[in-house]
């Protein structure tokens, strides 16, 4: 089970890692003589479909539904009519016993848990549903035979509960008088007009977006790459090293090794975990490399550049995703931000953005007149 945690962790670490990263490589790429190296796809005119979204009402109710669950608050149900079912939370008193005796850790005078949820023996959320907020039962149940603590593992166990109370959540109304409270707005029907366009925007953004980096996905696979210089997949390989090292590594005090037993030791097909991972690393690093060859060729025949600031603007919006500030993230990565913009190189995240804008912009919307 620790082992599972961990590789989770990394795994969401690495999707960090894939966030901030953008696509550097300095000035390599330009001084490359892209016609030996590649035979660049036509980019012009490519078609793409993108109609306008429009919110439907069901979408708005689903997010002000979000936003009034989130200012919910609990209150105690105590009544004795009350019948306890799944997804409940409730509070109990327990009392375990082997043998007549209670052992350690086997009792609690206010225990919390949600009915079917919180991880407990088998039988022990499915014999408390059904009783009633107050009453007072014995569950007789049998620990597991791989449970964690050898000394109760596998042994009969009865507990005596008492239902305490089941926590209520009380979600508000949508009311004028909460929009005031917690919005900017005066009114529900002002609320749900700002909801819209707010979704509206979004989703349009978010669909021009999937329709330009898709042109951009287009011409990568229709270009023809001879073999790849052998300098750029290697830098490539080098900087997800060097942020593997920076932002999972010396974070956790994990070997590489360790790291790739990590991801891949639950394969049985894997037998090296190292070799894999260099694999992909180097798989990844050769994709990379095709990548920001046509978007560097792309932004030299159309004079597109990224300048510095442009990188740290990218840098900056990226760390304000995650909750991060230059601060937080010199302060949790051991790195300031213009170390952390050499080493991730934002250059092509920009030119990659302003390419595949470029893209849509000489392309044709084959979208319903």
């Amino acid at each position: 089970m620790k082992k599972n945690k961990i590789a989770v962790l990394l795994m969401v670490i690495m999707m960090i890692i894939v966030c901030l990263a953008g696509c550097g490589g300095g000035d390599s790429y330009e001084k490359q003589d892209m016609n030996k190296i590649m035979k660049l796809a036509d980019y012009k005119n490519l078609e793409y479909h993108l109609e306008n979204i429009t919110t439907k009402d069901e979408e708005v109710k689903q997010y002000i539904d979000t936003a009034l669950a989130k200012n919910a608050r609990t209150e105690k149900n105590t009544s004795a009519d009350t019948v306890v079912k799944d997804g409940d939370s409730v509070n109990i008193k327990f009392v375990g016993k082997i043998d007549g005796k209670e052992f350690n850790g086997g009792s609690s005078d206010s225990f919390n848990m949600v009915l079917g949820q919180t991880p407990m023996i088998e039988g022990f959320s499915e014999g408390i549903k059904g009783h009633k907020v107050g009453e007072t039962f014995t569950l007789n149940l049998q620990f597991p035979e791989e449970y964690h603590a050898k000394e109760l593992a596998g042994k009969p166990v009865d507990f005596d509960i008492t239902i305490n109370y089941i926590d209520k959540k009380i979600i508000p109304e949508l009311t004028d008088e909460w929009v005031r409270k917690n919005t900017k707005y005066k009114s529900v029907d002002e609320y749900r007009a700002s909801v819209k366009e707010e979704l509206n925007i979004n989703a349009n953004k978010a669909a021009k977006d999937e329709a330009k980096y898709q042109l951009l996905n287009t011409v990568i696979s229709n270009t023809k790459f001879e073999k790849l210089p052998k300098d750029l997949v290697d830098e490539e390989v080098k900087r997800s090293k060097d942020i593997m090292e920076k932002m999972v590594l010396s974070k956790q005090k994990l070997s590489f090794e360790q790291y790739a037993k990590s991801m891949f030791g639950g394969n049985k097909d894997v037998k090296d975990p190292s070799k894999e991972l260099e694999k992909q690393i180097k798989k990844d690093a050769e994709m990379t490399v095709k990548r920001k060859l046509v978007v560097a060729a792309i932004a030299k025949k159309e004079s597109i550049e990224a300048t510095d600031k442009e990188r740290e603007n990218q840098f900056e919006s990226i760390l304000k995703s995650m909750n991060l500030n230059a601060d937080k993230f010199e302060k949790e990565y051991k790195m300031n931000k213009k170390e952390a913009i050499d080493l991730f190189d934002y250059k092509y995240y920009v030119l990659s953005e302003k390419v595949a804008t470029k893209l849509m912009d000489l392309g044709k919307n084959t979208k319903t007149q």
